[in-house]
């Protein structure tokens, strides 16, 4: 049995143990229902509830309990996990575009993208490496063009710690493989990407 519907099972009979003590309570008790509505059960009843469990599923039966109505479960579904924060250092590879384009650069960029996007599907999903395009005659990316001195559309692989860069690599031959044979530019970005990832 796995270990979520085995907490599952465990919630529900703890909210069981709760709803028969509201429903029997002892003689100095009925005075002071609303309190114990809201009380949390005690770790020997969670512990009974337990064993319970576990004594009735070691034959490989699964238990069918019913919640009272107004017993609130959380069951594994309910359960949302913490959204993964980015790995640092990380990856951002960048192609810098003017907002004039030509078809070559558009094919660049597109082919480029393909290429790492294929190559490091696991690398994109964990936040290890992050593609992007920005037009660098926008005034807000205007240093980019003089931080990496691109005198033309480039790829740019950056490797960055929180907001500090540690250091980067411009693809400048990616205009040379563009027009030749298919493969050579996916090669090129494939390769160049993979070494900036281990360092070299």
């Amino acid at each position: 049995m796995s270990q979520k519907l085995l907490l599952a099972i465990v919630v529900a009979v703890v909210g069981i143990a709760a709803a028969v003590l509201l429903i029997a309570p002892g003689p100095e008790d009925k005075a002071d229902l609303a309190p114990r509505a809201a009380a949390q059960p005690s770790t020997s009843e969670v512990d009974a509830a337990a064993g319970a469990l576990s004594s009735g599923t070691q034959g490989g039966a699964a238990a069918t309990l019913e919640v009272p109505q107004g017993i609130n479960v959380q069951t594994p579904s309910d359960l949302v996990a913490t959204p993964s924060v980015p790995p640092s250092p990380r990856v951002i590879a960048t192609y810098f575009h003017n907002t004039a384009r030509c078809v070559t650069c558009r094919n660049i960029e597109e082919r480029s993208r393909g290429a790492i996007e294929a190559a490091f599907a696991a690398e994109i999903a964990s936040g290890q490496l992050t593609w992007r395009a920005l037009n660098m005659e926008k005034k807000e990316n205007e240093h980019y063009a003089i931080d990496y001195d691109l005198p033309y559309a480039s790829l740019v692989l950056a490797e960055v710690d929180g907001e500090r860069e540690v250091r980067f690599r411009v693809l400048e031959e990616t205009w040379d493989f563009i027009h030749k044979r298919q493969p050579l530019l996916e090669t090129y970005v494939e390769n160049e990407t993979r070494a900036f990832l281990e360092g070299r």
